[in-house]
């Protein structure tokens, strides 16, 4: 028994040094068992990463000559620069458009699906940016330039420069993967922008996992997928949406991977907070990228490759595996645009019943894959899972007539007008029944991925004749986008305006205070002009 567990303690720590190494060298060294499981994709990948002799990632400067030969190369691209980030660096938008016009009213007449695919948010997660390149290439001069024909598509390739310049993970202190409902960075700001010009039917945001760390630390194994993949989950997506998810592009992506032979599962972490470790799919936080987009209206999809602390090793497979599911979704999109329209078209405009505001989290045994790090056996593990699809509502509220915010709450009211809502600034005083909310207590909470904490609010609610004041803000709730408003204002909410602290309330979050949000419990008139975007 001694010997035992001496050779299976000689076995952990050898695996714990080598996913130290796998963390802290440039240029990570892995076992034979193990870089034959990441053995090259039989597919040519043409991107600047690729040339030969290279020894790190495509910059941005050979980003921007690789787009302009693309650009020289086909009639069908339109590159624009959405705008600057804080560093100074460019962010590039590549539209693809059988008919090449670069008139967004004209492309959103056309009633093509529009297909927006982001990479880089985080910096130190390249092969998104990379696929993003390639599928590029392959709209221009290569096997995808058919689907042109039935849809459009829109590609951020780094949404984070000044981040993947520095290799690092946030931008100028913002996790862009998380912004997307705040808006309250330069780079969500500018992208939100082009998407209330063009407003997706389908995104695919792309990023990278990290596949030792904790796991090698707690478990002893590393994680054996491929590619990581999560629809949106958030409560409030349309069920329509969930099912086109699961009835079309799920079957697709899956297809397209398992003929290449690469390893998916759902997107899931490894929490270590407890004694017990146990794993959890992708949060239902409203301000991760692909919840904030199916709040949208949109199909919306979170792909993550195997590559966080792997530098360049496996990178040929890394990117592969993106361009496999990439290209699989716009295929599926392409073969399918009346039916992607009309159901977009559904979940932004049909809206009844309750909003699910918060809830809670059930767990399932399910059995994990993972592999032994030295030899590369496969070792899956059988561990507790958090699944956020699902979930038991513990807050339900009536969908309300519009929402009110008080005419000091300019800030909020800009950001909601940034997501493409209508908000209307009351032009006078107008006598109209609501509902209001008084906190009842505040807590805090980690956030999403567990790095912080965040103010959570319970409130109770009253229902009362008001006479609201001109200037007050109205948002209606029969306008597209409308789950996004609902998601903002109601107060408790994960991330929602309240608890972001966006609303300004000036005697602070704490019991019996009065929030400057009203939710209109009957129809009325209330006119005013219309407040900009900018």
């Amino acid at each position: 028994m001694a010997k035992r567990l001496q050779v299976q303690a000689k076995s952990w720590l050898a695996a714990f040094l080598l996913g130290s190494a796998l963390i802290l060298t440039f240029e990570p060294v892995q076992a034979r068992g193990v870089a034959d499981r990441f053995a090259d994709v039989p597919i040519t990948l043409d991107t600047p990463a690729f040339a030969a002799a290279k020894r790190d990632f495509t910059s941005d400067a050979e980003m921007a000559q690789f787009i302009a030969r693309l650009d020289l190369q086909t009639e069908h691209l339109v590159w624009r620069i959405l705008g600057k980030t804080p560093g100074g660096r460019e962010m590039h938008l590549l539209l693809f458009t059988a008919e090449g016009k670069s008139n967004v009213f004209d492309i959103a007449a056309s009633r093509k699906p529009i297909v927006w695919i982001i990479g880089q948010q985080h910096g130190n997660e390249p092969a998104g940016a990379e696929a993003c390149l390639e599928i590029a290439r392959r709209l221009t001069v290569g096997d995808l330039k058919w689907v042109l024909d039935r849809i459009s598509v829109v590609i951020v390739p780094r949404a984070n420069p000044d981040g993947a310049a520095q290799n690092r993970r946030e931008s100028n202190l913002t996790d862009l993967n998380r912004d997307h409902l705040l808006l309250s960075a330069p780079e969500s700001q500018l992208l939100h922008r082009a998407m209330r010009q063009l407003p997706p039917h389908v995104v695919i945001d792309a990023h990278e996992f990290g596949p030792v760390n904790r796991w090698i630390e707690r478990l002893g194994v590393a994680q054996s997928s491929d590619l990581l993949l999560q629809s949106a989950s958030h409560p409030e997506v349309a069920e329509p949406l969930r099912a086109l998810v699961r009835e079309l592009f799920d079957p697709a992506i899956e297809s397209a991977t398992r003929r290449f032979g690469i390893r998916t599962f759902i997107y899931h972490l490894l929490n270590t907070s407890g004694e017990k470790p146990f794993v959890q799919t992708g949060s239902n936080f409203a301000g991760v990228a692909r919840n904030t987009f199916a709040l949208y209206g949109a199909v919306s999809y979170l792909l993550e490759s195997r590559g966080i602390g792997l530098e360049r090793q496996n990178l040929q497979r890394r990117v592969a595996s993106h361009v496999i599911a990439m290209s699989a979704i716009l295929r599926a999109a392409a073969n399918n645009p009346e039916i992607l329209t009309k159901v977009v078209k559904a979940a932004r405009n049909d809206w009844v019943g309750e909003i699910t505001v918060d809830h809670t989290l059930r767990r399932e045994m399910r059995e994990i894959p993972a592999y032994e790090p030295i030899s590369g056996d496969e070792k899956p593990q059988k561990l507790e899972l958090q699944n956020a699809f699902s979930i038991s509502p513990t807050i339900t509220r009536p969908v309300p007539f519009g929402y009110l915010l008080g005419a000091d709450q300019a800030e909020a009211a800009q950001r909601l007008a940034q997501h493409g809502l209508r908000v209307i600034r009351m032009f006078q005083a107008q006598d109209v029944s609501v509902e209001r909310y008084i906190i009842r207590a505040v807590r805090q909470e980690p956030s999403d991925n567990g790095t912080t904490l965040l103010d959570r609010v319970t409130t109770e609610t009253q229902i009362l004749n008001v006479t609201v004041p001109a200037g007050t803000f109205y948002i209606p709730i029969n306008q597209p986008f409308a789950r996004i408003a609902a998601t903002a204002l109601e107060p408790e909410g994960a991330g929602s305006f309240v608890n972001s602290r966006l609303i300004r309330v000036p005697a602070g979050l704490q019991a019996g205070v009065e929030l400057p949000i009203m939710r209109l419990v009957l129809p009325a008139r209330l006119a005013g002009p219309i407040l900009e975007a900018y």
